[in-house]
């Protein structure tokens, strides 16, 4: 796709948004001057952890037998 069409498709969708909320994460996103991939990196969970959790949520759905 073309930088110009895309700019055109996203200005369009910021246009549309009448949510405060997301308005307000563009926005945060707008301000963000770098990505520290370390520091994000480190707020994440382990495979393990992640393993865990899904289980546990599987386990709450109430399934059909």
């Amino acid at each position: 796709m073309e930088i110009a069409t895309q700019k055109k498709e996203i200005i369009d969708w910021i246009l549309s948004i009448e949510d405060q909320a997301v308005l307000d994460e563009i926005e945060i996103l707008k301000n963000e001057t770098c990505f520290n991939f370390e520091e994000e990196f480190k707020k994440g969970i382990s495979g393990e952890e992640l393993k865990k959790r899904t289980s546990e949520f599987l386990k709450t759905l109430p399934w059909k037998k």
